[in-house]
């Protein structure tokens, strides 16, 4: 049994319940969302793309609100093609 693995899952349960509390995301969580890796997120935040974020010592939590936010950014509209464009 490695008990390393084992605290690990605990401590990642323990901040995801804590960033839960907080109305906020954890960055794995973001990264999943997403379909991006964590060096993507690390050269947004670099940019100052993607969604804001809060910084807590070395781990990157998003607030739900500017996640729902930036997605709104991304929504794009559908334009009907006219049945002479298809032709």
């Amino acid at each position: 049994m490695n008990t390393d693995t084992d605290t690990d899952t605990e401590i990642d349960a323990r901040v995801r319940k804590l960033a839960e509390s907080l109305d906020c995301i954890t960055e794995e969580d973001f990264c999943l969302l997403a379909g991006i890796l964590p060096s993507t997120g690390e050269a947004w935040r670099k940019r100052g793309q993607g969604p804001a974020f809060v910084r807590m010592g070395n781990r990157y939590l998003y607030p739900r609100a500017s996640v729902a936010e930036y997605l709104q950014g991304l929504v794009r509209e559908r334009t009907p093609l006219s049945a002479k464009g298809l032709l």
